[in-house]
């Protein structure tokens, strides 16, 4: 059960060399969208997502917390990649991972487990 608690960490780590790679970024469009934003909804939703999944707990305070703090995660990685060469901070990104962050946690809301009401051991 514990190891479920890492998972998160690694998703965020995963997150982290993805973004700092010198000159990466997704290109093209799918539609409208920019891949790159796409990626940043899927990955954000996914560390949101897998951040509620290891806290086991579906109490609205944890949920808000969980968004703004995968949220916040990505402004931090936004502004990290400001001297990277090849990548930019961008405000579209942030909000992409914004998105991402509640998509995920919406999620865990609809599939996580239904017993999982209260706090981490499920009271």
């Amino acid at each position: 059960m514990r190891a479920r608690r890492w998972l998160p960490l690694a998703v965020a780590l995963v997150i982290l060399v993805a973004s700092l790679v010198p000159g990466g970024g997704g290109g093209g469009a799918i539609g409208p969208v920019g891949v790159d934003k796409l990626l940043h909804v899927v990955g954000y939703a996914v560390l949101a997502g897998t951040s509620l999944w290891a806290l086991c707990d579906r109490r609205l305070g944890a949920t808000l917390a969980v968004v703004v703090l995968v949220t916040g995660y990505g402004g931090v990685v936004e502004l990290l990649q400001g001297p990277v060469p090849g990548r930019a901070v961008s405000l579209l990104d942030l909000v992409a991972d914004g998105v991402g962050a509640v998509l995920g946690v919406v999620g865990w809301w609809l599939v996580g487990r239904p017993h999982s009401t209260g706090g981490p051991t499920g009271e």
